[in-house]
């Protein structure tokens, strides 16, 4: 091999060696390599180099071989810059839960600050010092702010003794990587320049040895060698010097490890500590809190409310709950236009197949008969039917409990309307009172007031039941049962005794004394063509829709007393 050749090659190796790690250019005293006279020669320390080491991280694995050359890529440093880390997370971690100790302490300060406890103002509960709602809420009030003094604590030795611990730690992990730096840096540089010389020396010995192959022996190869040699001395020693440095530092780290890692336990138990008294503190006014709701009276409040407002309740806007509607007065009253002559059960032929159903009936002074389907529709709703008896004539039939209302003047729809009562006394009185009305008389005396027309004994036996059993249903009289059937039988009693107690000197002229009150027989009233022997239906409940029984008016001029008895129920008024 040439000279040329001989120094390409040994600048090819200088390069490669100069883009290895730098531990392996170091390493370079302890490699074989062949010397002049072809023996190889290898350094010792190579039967106790360190085993291996396997299954780790990549970036780890990479700085085993740059492990005391105290730069990034030392294994030492990067212990050290991940204790760093770490302790960063620690201040980060502690500085969040000290801003949601401060939110937390602000949004309850808030919360506390908009509960106002007492109440302001008016207001009807207990007071504060007494048991109720407003002293359960000023127990939960006095609770959360307990809450907030804690969260404020907490949060005062997060920052003044966590957080400052922590900065101590990381500064002084700091100082750590310095001292290291420091200590095996210097060390490791001279170390590299060293490793440096020996090469330039051995590409001398290499130039030496091929000059003395081609004769050209400007330079003793031997001469060289001793320089060689005398520079791997100064390595070893430096690789040595580099090597107890390492194993110091490894000691050092070894206890000021064990003394930071339990600087950081104290620092978090420090921390969790605080929040342990914190929370004991919080659970034992939890548990103050609790007890309070566990004695707590829930009747206290109600109590304290009935005795300062219970009257009141009792009588709202001073009602005594015995209002009726007699208690109200009214314009037109107790007026004669409003008066109710005749109110009580009936029952009406209706429907297709005309069957009788039960009704209630009110004849008023106005000469309107309305009925309603049962009496408890009188302050409920309108009648199902009115009859207005000036355009009405009211005729018997052959049953003496049934009378039948003809619409005059009808042209369309229905024109008749049979009612049945539950006796002929019953039935009488309705006819009667409904006849006393479409009378037109002209005298005031013969006017009905209050049902007058009803029998006086049937009224006082009416009064007496009703008064042993007052009705809760209303009437027409608006007035509650067994007052109208009192006062019925009183004007009754009072008519018969004007009757018959009047004297001709007591009769203003041209008036005719009071007859003897009794019930009016319907045949009295009867006009000769209604007493005629005409074929009625043997039985009421048969449908009667047509006037097949009742035979065309008789043409024949009547005597002039059945002519004006007959007028007397027979009269054109309204309509239904």
């Amino acid at each position: 091999m040439g000279l040329s050749s001989a120094s390409r090659r040994l600048k090819t190796m200088r390069n490669k060696r100069g883009s290895l790690p730098i531990g392996t250019i170091v390493d370079n005293a302890g490699r074989t390599f062949a010397a002049g006279d072809g023996h190889a020669h290898t350094s010792p320390r190579d039967s106790s180099s360190p085993p291996a080491l396997s299954a780790l991280p990549s970036d780890v694995s990479t700085r085993i071989s740059m492990t005391g050359s105290a730069t990034q890529d030392d294994l030492v440093v990067y212990r050290l810059n991940s204790w760093r880390n770490l302790v960063k997370e620690y201040t980060d971690y502690f500085e969040a839960f000290s801003s949601v100790q401060k939110a937390s302490k602000k949004a309850l300060d808030k919360a506390v600050g908009d509960f106002s406890v007492p109440l302001k103002g008016e207001h009807c509960f207990a007071g504060v010092e007494r048991d109720g709602v407003q002293q359960m809420s000023a127990q939960l009030r006095d609770m959360h702010r307990m809450y907030s003094t804690q969260y404020a604590r907490v949060d005062q030795h997060t920052e003044t003794n966590t957080l400052r611990q922590l900065d101590a730690l990381r500064s002084e992990i700091k100082d750590s990587l310095k001292e290291y730096t420091d200590h095996l840096g210097p060390i490791y540089r001279r170390l590299r320049k060293q490793a440096k010389e020996v090469e330039d020396y051995k590409e001398k010995l290499v130039h030496a040895v091929e000059a003395y192959k081609t004769w050209h022996r400007s330079h003793d190869a031997w001469l060289i060698q001793q320089q060689v040699r005398r520079e791997l001395t100064r390595q070893a020693e430096l690789e040595n010097a580099l090597v107890k440095a390492m194993r110091a530092e490894h000691q050092r780290l070894i206890r000021w490890e064990a003394s930071l890692s339990e600087r950081l336990r104290d620092v978090v138990a420090s921390t969790m500590v605080c929040e342990r008294d914190s929370l004991q503190t919080t659970l034992s006014s939890i548990g103050n809190t609790l007890g309070f709701l566990d004695r707590f009276d829930t009747h206290a409040e109600s109590r304290s409310f009935d005795e300062r407002f219970g009257s009141v309740l009792e009588a709202p806007m001073g009602l005594t709950g015995s209002s009726s509607l007699a208690d109200y007065d009214f314009m037109h009253r107790d007026s004669e236009a409003t008066t109710v002559l005749l109110e009580g059960q009936i029952e009406r032929q209706s429907g297709v197949i005309k069957r009788f159903h039960p009704e209630y009936a009110v004849l008023t002074s106005q000469g309107y008969l309305h009925c309603y389907a049962a009496q408890s529709d009188l302050l409920e709703r309108n009648p199902e039917t009115s009859f207005h008896l000036f355009d009405c004539t009211v005729s018997t039939l052959d049953d003496v409990r049934s009378f039948i209302i003809t619409i005059d003047k009808m042209k369309l729809g229905r024109s008749k309307y049979t009612f049945r009562c539950a006796d002929q006394a019953g039935a009488d009185h309705w006819f009667n009172a409904i006849a006393s009305v479409t009378a037109k008389s002209s005298t005031p005396e013969t006017s009905i007031v209050g049902g007058t027309l009803r029998d006086s004994k049937a009224a006082m036996a009416a009064a007496a039941a009703a008064a042993n059993s007052p009705s809760a249903l209303p009437t027409a009289a608006g007035i509650p049962a067994h007052e109208l059937a009192a006062r019925n039988a009183a004007e009754d009693t009072q008519l018969k005794e004007k009757s018959l107690d009047a004297s001709p000197d007591e009769l203003v002229e041209g008036e005719k004394p009071y007859p003897p009150y009794e019930p009016v027989a319907r045949d009295a009233q009867m006009s000769p063509m209604e007493k005629s022997p005409i074929e009625q239906p043997p039985h009421i409940d048969t449908p009667i829709e047509s006037e097949q029984f009742y035979p065309a008016q008789d043409t024949t001029p009547m005597p002039a007393a059945e002519t004006n008895l007959l007028a007397t129920f027979e009269h054109p008024a309204a309509s239904t």
